[in-house]
């Protein structure tokens, strides 16, 4: 009787999202994980979350490995998680970490949640849209949002560009329209490109004061 040995060769490509994943504007809107200071004083934190990004990056790794059965064929499966898996075209089994993309999932969650909660804010009316993109006046907010204006993304699409964002225009067009759709898509583009940063700066009891 004779045995086979079957002989596995290791290799990663060229893969930056993890690499991207750590990127300023993929990190902005994601939770804190400095210290316990907030506001301006924070920004002595620097060297903690620093620290904290390069420990979180090294310990992702690569987010995957490739593995290439060299004496086998491509109906050879291999048990992943209790599953039966099979080689990809190129005759490569890649199995990716869950837990990298777990950690990428929270983050993206964590952003997605805080941009949405602020562009329900922005929608309601121009003022609160101007406010939150730090504009003086609505004539401001036009040269973000308004027809012509790609709200300073370069890469934007022509149609999105073309298309009038500004919050209470956007309230005149059919739910149901193409125009509708593309200036959602707009303003939502913008704030995810600027992720403004809103934090409770008065205090209730002087909110409130005059009641």
């Amino acid at each position: 009787m004779s045995f086979r040995q079957h002989k596995f060769s290791v290799g990663f490509d060229k893969n930056s999202m993890v690499e991207n994943h750590f990127k300023m504007e993929n990190l902005a809107g994601t939770k804190w994980h400095g210290g316990g200071r907030t506001g301006i004083n924070s920004v002595l934190d620097n060297e903690i979350i620093a620290s904290h990004l390069d420990t979180k990056k090294r310990n992702m790794g690569k987010g995957y490995l490739k593995l290439r059965l060299q004496n086998g064929d491509k109906n050879t499966p291999i048990n992943i998680g209790g599953r039966m898996m099979y080689p990809n075209s190129e005759g490569d089994y890649v199995i990716i970490d869950g837990s990298v993309v777990d950690e990428m999932q929270k983050s993206e969650v964590e952003k997605r949640e805080y941009l949405e909660s602020i562009i329900e804010k922005a929608a309601l009316s121009n003022n609160i849209c101007a406010l939150i993109l730090g504009c003086a006046d609505e004539a401001a907010l036009k040269n973000i949002l308004g027809k012509g204006a790609n709200g300073g993304i370069a890469t934007m699409d022509n149609d999105l560009t073309a298309v009038d964002a500004m919050p209470e225009t956007i309230e005149t067009y059919d739910p149901t329209g193409q125009t509708y759709s593309r200036a959602i898509q707009k303003l939502k583009l913008v704030m995810k490109n600027r992720v403004p940063c809103i934090d409770q700066m008065t205090p209730a009891n002087t909110m409130n004061q005059e009641k």
